[in-house]
């Protein structure tokens, strides 16, 4: 990713999000092992200094389990959005 997540736009962080999807799921089934992976990587580190726990949590959930609902993605890009507006 050359952007960080400050100069995205919504939909950009969408596609970004659905990126971050694909390649989970392809380290997670290489590895089998999620707990290793999530130790290991620093992937979710750039949300994790904008958001607040509960909400961070939401979105490595989504992106772990690979939920594609409008409903889910769209609360996750409204929280990011008002994230980056406060930093």
């Amino acid at each position: 990713m050359d952007k960080t997540l400050q100069k995205l736009n919504r939909d950009e962080i969408k596609e970004y999000i659905f990126t971050l999807q694909l390649e989970v799921q392809k380290q997670i089934s290489n590895h089998n092992n999620v707990d290793d992976f999530l130790d290991k990587t620093d992937i979710f580190d750039e949300f994790e200094q904008i958001l607040p726990d509960q909400e961070f949590g939401v979105l490595v959930l989504t992106i772990l389990n690979n939920f594609k609902s409008e409903v889910i993605l769209n609360d996750i890009l409204d929280i990011i959005e008002k994230a980056i507006e406060k930093n």
